[in-house]
């Protein structure tokens, strides 16, 4: 009779824990006291680090934009054009973005060493290498050295927050 007993109970205790794992993975991430997270908690390649993901950073050449956007899992996604069309370049910096290097646009890996960011876009004729830092989470700083004409440029790009659009 024990041995049914405890057969029993185990078998309770296989299903309550199979319950939660899957309980834990249906809800929202919460924290010992019940209540969610915050959003801007970090698990990944950025962890530790004042990156935002909740918009974009931009920088201003001329007439030319330098739009990026990082991914908690360790992408950026970048896309540059000129003030005619400036509206519409906050778009592309979606996750799903395939890239068109035609158009300058690029969903890449980032290397994190240490403090420093690294990413390589590779657009029609060569590379263009991007070394740099989170400077806050309303800056970033990179210096990008274009292997195609050997040019190297500081560039610091600032953080603009996604708009909300109300109805």
């Amino acid at each position: 009779m024990t041995n049914t007993v405890k057969s029993v109970l185990l078998g309770i205790i296989a299903i309550l824990t199979v319950i939660l794992v899957i309980e834990r993975f249906r809800s929202p991430a919460v924290t010992n006291t019940g209540a969610p997270l915050p959003e801007e908690v970090i698990i990944g390649p950025f962890e530790g680090m004042p990156l935002r993901f909740d918009g974009y950073y931009r920088n201003e050449i001329g007439d030319i934009l330098y739009l990026i956007r990082f991914f908690p899992e360790g992408r950026v996604v970048s896309v540059n054009g000129s003030r005619s069309v400036e509206k519409d370049l906050p778009a592309y910096l979606v996750r799903e973005t395939r890239g068109n290097p035609s158009l300058g646009l690029h969903n890449v890996p980032v290397s994190v060493i240490g403090d420093s960011l690294v990413f390589i876009t590779k657009p029609e004729k060569g590379e263009i290498e991007y070394r740099g830092t989170v400077v806050s989470s309303s800056m970033v700083r990179f210096l990008r050295h274009s292997h195609i004409n050997g040019r190297k440029q500081l560039m610091e790009y600032i953080f603009h927050p996604d708009t909300v659009v109300s109805q």
